[in-house]
């Protein structure tokens, strides 16, 4: 148990694997070999092999952050760092990514659907303090203020030092991967979209991005699977961050079991999941693990959320292990609660800790 985590109760599955270093695109590295002295008043000793431990990195994955609604109050009063004072201790891997739910800006129109979120771009920086070094865009609230609010988030996020992945100014820097490097390895993330359509006839792929105009990247297949082999190629690991699935379903539906087949066929090692607001499995396959859906993070929750999401309201920091050759080695699920009185998330106490997981591991 890491320190700081008293009242939570950390779920981990480690899976080591043999026999894993024949993978064509990871990154193996080569044993050192000692050099043998040659004085000439000295035997030369054989040359011994002293083998480097495979290098490993550990990547914290969060759910939806939405920074809208009272949370602006909130952070007005209290500071950008309010919504992560309680968990940020939990963010200890050695990247910390998550799916922002909603345009930092301040100007535009509000989108005609039944949702717009958006937070004044001054509190991103809350972001990088709490120590998340990438977000995913590839949401159904990233262009709520239309196409001006995604730039004014794009902008908000690189002033900030946080990376983002899955919407851009264009079609190519919508699905371009992201690499961030850590321990010598080097993983590319990558972000798309694909939710239902809304109650109000709102369909993501109006926000498709074009050849010259802003939007995300909609998950398709083909599209998808080029950007996979691209990035397995360049990169030890591929993470690929995902915004599908049906609201308030634990399981995951067809649309998400499509995707992440055909992600893991393109060869990335890793299948993150948002959009259900609550938590659904983690499954591992081999080498390669699916988090089919992480639930909200942060969000202040409406009444259509409190009646749909059962006391406690549990999330986690889901922490994955990756070793070059041998892929996915280990994860953890460090369970927090979404207090909806303060808006934020807390770790959880032992008891809401059980209830999460029965949900990550049904």
């Amino acid at each position: 148990m890491r320190s700081g985590l008293s009242l939570a109760l950390l779920i981990v599955c480690a899976v080591w694997l043999a026999g894993c270093g024949d993978r064509s695109s990871g990154s193996t590295q080569t044993p050192a070999r000692s050099t043998p002295s040659t004085a000439a008043d000295t035997p030369t000793p054989a040359a011994t092999a002293s083998p480097l431990a495979p290098r490993s990195v550990t990547i914290s994955a969060a759910g939806d952050v939405s920074l809208a609604r009272q949370l602006v109050e909130r952070m007005a009063a209290s500071g950008a760092d309010y919504p992560y004072e309680l968990i940020r201790h939990l963010l200890s891997g050695d990247i910390a990514i998550a799916n922002l739910e909603g345009a930092l800006t301040e100007r535009g129109e509000p989108w005609p659907k039944g949702y717009n979120f958006r937070t004044p771009p001054r509190f991103a920086v809350g972001l990088r303090n709490a120590g998340f070094d990438l977000v995913s865009l590839a949401n159904n609230h990233a262009m709520d203020y239309g196409a001006i609010g995604l730039v004014d988030t794009l902008q908000a996020l690189d002033d900030a030092g946080v990376a983002y992945v899955g919407a851009g100014e264009n079609r190519e820097s919508a699905w371009a991967w992201q690499t961030l490097e850590a321990n010598g390895l080097r993983i590319a993330f990558i972000g798309c979209a694909l939710t239902p359509t809304e109650g109000g006839g709102f369909r993501i792929h109006a926000w498709a991005a074009g050849a010259d105009t802003p939007g995300m990247a909609i998950c398709d297949d083909p599209a998808l699977a080029t950007t996979i082999e691209g990035a397995r190629r360049a990169n030890d690991f591929v993470i690929v961050i995902v915004h599908a699935g049906t609201e308030y379903s634990n399981v995951p539906d067809a649309t998400q079991r499509r995707i992440a087949d055909a992600a893991l066929a393109a060869g990335a090692d890793a299948y993150i999941g948002h959009h259900a607001h609550v938590v659904q499995p983690v499954e591992q396959r081999g080498n390669r693990l699916i988090a089919w859906g992480l639930g909200n993070f942060i969000f202040d929750l409406d009444n259509v959320d409190l009646a749909n999401i059962p006391q406690p309201r549990v999330s986690l920091v889901l922490n994955i292990t990756f070793t070059e050759g041998a892929g996915v080695t280990a994860w953890e699920a460090v369970p927090v609660t979404l207090d909806d009185a303060e808006d934020r998330p807390r770790p959880a106490t032992p008891e809401e800790a059980g209830v999460l997981q029965e949900l990550v591991m049904p």
